[in-house]
């Protein structure tokens, strides 16, 4: 999903619409496509269970309400990359100038946002739980995170809105450039405003990428840490214990892996450093949405209750056909 509306597309790179697609392209297109809606499905599936639990018991654990907030955050993002992609490649670049589009790009933005912070607050919550570090600071934060989640979220849908403010503004700042400028070619307008980040949007981002790339990393320290001294205490590895902390180290990697990749694409994605409408840009938006479905996957995966849901589905579906 891009956050810029050009008309035109560089001429050195290789347009995926109107009568100039590739075959290629068209692959990358089915590929983005599936991508998106297995991570709606992936998100949904987190949403709907979490929710009929909450309807239920009429309460819902700190944790599962992180995975619930974070999956719909992920989920209206889905939706407005798959819509933003679907009306651009059914109108082409008469869609590019229209209101719609400013508003679905808008959209995403914001989601963008939240899901980078409730991502940053799913993980430091996992960390604070499972770490085991004597830290006075680890040590005050183990008895307040319960009580700190609701406050993690509505400071997540808070300062998220200040970014995508003022990266509205710059961004309109710039077309307003770029329509007075009307002797000004397209290459030479995207060449005076390569890089239109707003430093607020990329401090917001930069700070969450720290703090969840610094509790992903202790968190795996931690659990190495366990792993071997269950080792040295004569605990194969073939112990039920021992397997599950590999396991999840192997999960925490899967996760940082996707996650950098995420944030270098997004940061591809708000600086226009690639134009929309071209292969090099859908690859960079395929990345955007394999994070989240990848994400929620993994989750579903590490989550008792989701994955023994899940299992219940699959094994009725088995026994009826």
């Amino acid at each position: 999903m891009s956050t810029c509306f050009h008309l035109d597309v560089h001429p050195r790179m290789t347009p995926i619409v109107c009568n100039k697609a590739t075959p290629f392209g068209i692959v990358l297109l089915i590929i983005f496509g599936m991508v998106s809606i297995a991570g709606l499905l992936g998100n949904g599936f987190i949403i709907v269970v979490n929710s009929h639990s909450w309807l239920q018991s009429k309460k819902l654990v700190p944790c599962d309400l992180l995975l619930t907030c974070l999956s719909i955050f992920r989920f209206f993002m889905q939706c407005a990359a798959l819509l933003s992609q679907y009306i651009y490649v059914r109108f082409s670049v008469d869609y590019m100038c229209s209101f719609i589009r400013k508003g679905i790009a808008l959209a995403w933005l914001y989601f963008n946002m939240t899901n980078f912070a409730g991502t940053t607050c799913l993980t430091v919550f996992y960390c604070v739980k499972v770490t085991t570090f004597a830290h006075p600071l680890f040590l005050w934060l183990k008895s307040r995170i319960d009580r700190l989640v609701p406050r993690m979220l509505v400071m997540s849908l808070t300062f998220s809105v200040p970014p995508v403010v003022g990266f509205w503004k710059r961004k309109t700042s710039c077309w307003l450039t770029r329509n007075l400028t009307t002797n000004t070619s397209h290459t030479n307008a995207h060449e005076e405003f390569p890089f239109i980040l707003n430093p607020l949007q990329f401090s917001f981002n930069a700070i969450n990428f720290s703090i969840c790339l610094t509790a992903s990393i202790l968190l795996i320290v931690s659990l190495w840490r366990h792993t071997r001294n269950l080792k040295r205490s004569g605990i194969g590895t073939k112990d039920l214990s021992t397997q599950a902390h590999i396991e999840v180290i192997k999960q925490l990697m899967f996760f940082l892996f996707f996650y950098i990749l995420y944030f270098v694409a997004m940061i591809i994605a708000l600086d226009d450093f690639l134009e929309y409408g071209t292969i090099e840009r859908l690859i960079s938006d395929t990345v955007l949405s394999s994070y989240p479905f990848a994400h929620s996957i993994n989750l579903i995966r590490t989550n008792p209750k989701l994955k023994g849901v899940c299992a219940r589905i699959l094994s009725s579906r088995e026994r009826c056909s």
